[in-house]
C-alpha cells in the first residue's frame, strides 16, 4: 500500500519508517505544519513528496499513519476516514482532550491505534498465563527523565492543549491499555496529577482503578530524576506474575513451590507487528488489534482521571452505570 505520514518526529523516523518498509509498504508523502521542515525530513529520510496541505495525505494513497502531536490525531484522522482511506494513529487517540475519538468509530475504513504493547510476545505470554487465575491486586510503577527546555522538540509534550495530558497521557496511556485489554472496564477510578509545566502537562500521576470484580490496580508514572523504572506486576493468593522492566521480554513468575522466569524476546521494532496487523486487518477486512473503540476508553480513563483529581481525588466512574 501507499502511505501517507502526518508528522515528522522521532517516532516516525525511528520506528514508522522502518517498520513500514520492512513490511513492504510504500511511504510516499510525508504531512507537517511546517512545509519546509516537512520537506527537509521528506529529504532525509527518502520520501518522494511532501507538503503542508492535508489534503496531501489523500491523494493517490492507500493508508495513512497519523503521528503528529496528539491535539491534531482527531482531525487528520476524521480527514482520511472520511475520504475513504485506513488509518493508524499513535497514542493516546485524543487522551483528555475533548472532543475526543469516539467519532472515529463508526463503521467506516479500517481505523487502529498504535498501543503496540498488545501484540508482544511477553504480553501474549501473560495472557496465558491468566487463564484459570484471577489477580487480586496490580501494581504498575513508571518512571523516566523528562524536562525538555525551551526550543526542544518533545517540548509540545509539557503543554496540557496539545499532549492531552502529561505523563499519564504519554507513558501511562500504553499501560492503562494493557489493564483495559486483560481486565476490562474498571468501575471506578481516583487520581491526583501534580508537579504541572507551566503549559499544565502534569510530571507525576497516581491513579487507583477498581473493578466489580475486586480487583484493584495502583498505577504511578513520573517525569522525574529518580532510577528509571517500569513495572507492571500482579499478584494473587501466593502468586504473582511480574513484567520488569515492562519491555524486557521476560515473565517472572513466583508461586508457593519456586520461580520461573519465561523468556519472550521483544521485537527489535515493535512498530512492525503493529504494522504487519493493520495491514493484514485492511486486506481482511477485520479490526486491527486495537481498534479506535477500544483506544478511545483509555481516553475515557484519562479524562475520569482528570476529573478525580479536581475533585481532590474522589472516586469517579469513567462510564454510566
Amino acid at each position: 500500500m501507499r502511505w501517507g505520514i502526518a508528522g515528522h518526529g522521532d517516532v516516525v523516523s525511528r520506528r514508522v519508517l522502518p517498520a513500514l518498509r520492512a513490511a513492504g509498504q510504500e511511504p510516499v508523502f510525508l504531512w507537517g505544519r511546517d512545509a519546509g521542515r516537512a520537506a527537509a525530513a521528506a529529504r532525509r529520510w527518502g520520501v518522494a513528496e511532501s507538503g503542508s496541505d492535508p489534503r496531501g495525505l489523500l491523494a493517490g494513497l492507500d493508508a495513512v499513519y497519523v503521528a503528529t502531536p496528539v491535539d491534531r490525531h482527531v482531525p487528520l484522522a476524521a480527514l482520511a476516514l472520511d475520504a475513504g482511506l485506513p488509518v493508524l494513529v499513535e497514542k493516546p487517540l485524543a487522551g483528555s482532550l475533548r472532543p475526543g475519538g469516539s467519532a472515529l468509530a463508526t463503521g467506516r475504513a479500517c481505523a487502529g491505534v498504535a498501543y503496540y504493547r498488545r501484540l508482544a510476545p511477553v504480553v501474549r505470554e501473560l495472557r496465558r498465563a491468566l487463564r484459570g487465575w484471577s489477580p487480586e491486586r496490580v501494581e504498575v510503577r513508571f518512571r523516566s527523565a523528562f524536562e525538555p527546555g525551551p526550543g526542544h522538540p518533545m517540548r509540545w509534550r509539557t503543554e496540557r492543549a496539545v499532549a492531552g495530558g502529561g505523563v499519564l497521557a504519554d507513558a501511562g496511556s500504553h499501560r492503562l491499555d494493557l489493564l483495559l485489554m486483560l481486565f476490562g472496564r474498571p468501575a471506578g477510578i481516583r487520581a491526583r496529577l501534580g508537579r504541572r509545566f507551566p503549559g499544565g502537562a502534569e510530571r507525576a500521576a497516581t491513579v487507583e482503578l477498581e473493578w466489580d470484580t475486586g480487583l484493584r490496580a495502583h498505577c504511578s508514572a513520573e517525569w522525574g530524576d529518580g532510577p528509571p523504572e517500569d513495572l507492571l506486576a500482579l499478584h494473587s493468593g501466593g502468586r504473582s506474575l511480574t513484567l520488569d522492566p515492562l519491555d524486557s521480554g521476560e515473565l517472572l513468575v513466583r508461586e508457593p513451590d519456586g520461580v520461573r522466569r519465561v523468556r519472550c524476546p521483544p521485537d527489535a521494532n515493535p512498530h512492525l507487528p503493529l504494522v504487519a496487523d493493520f495491514v493484514a486487518a485492511v486486506a481482511a477486512g477485520r479490526p486491527p488489534v486495537c481498534p479506535v473503540a477500544e483506544a478511545v476508553e483509555v481516553d475515557d480513563v484519562l479524562v475520569a482521571a482528570e476529573r478525580s483529581d479536581a475533585l481532590g481525588g474522589a472516586q469517579v466512574r469513567p462510564w454510566p452505570p
